[in-house]
């Protein structure tokens, strides 16, 4: 009977592990949502001004780990892995993660806050 219970959770183990482990497909094009800061954050609403303006914040990024930034139309190569949690951008590593649907690039002045197009 022990070796049954044990089996069952070494098989209840490695079927949690497995089942958590999937990839999150995070590519596409994403927008600057707001910018979350201690000293100058930057609303929503902003954001939204400035896009109405013409001025283009914005994030793509493909499956294999590349992408680019655009920010204020100026053009940004960057790779990120969100495995390590890290994007390179411009020659810059920042801190780079998924969130409840959104991408969060921080640095020491803030979060970026990036929502995907619909």
């Amino acid at each position: 009977m022990k070796r049954v219970l044990k089996l069952i959770c070494v098989l209840l183990i490695a079927v949690t592990f497995f089942g958590c482990s999937k990839k999150v497909d995070v590519s596409g094009k994403y927008y600057l949502l707001r910018i979350d800061a201690e000293n100058d954050p930057v609303t929503e609403e902003t954001m939204k001004e400035l896009r109405d303006l013409g001025y283009e914040f914005s994030l793509t990024l493909n499956s294999d780990g590349t992408g680019e930034m655009l920010a204020m139309n100026e053009k940004m190569e960057l790779t990120y892995d969100l495995e390590k949690g890290t994007a390179v951008i411009d020659g810059m590593e920042e801190s780079f993660r998924y969130e409840n649907g959104q991408i969060l690039i921080e640095d020491s002045g803030g979060t970026l806050v990036f929502a995907k197009e619909q």
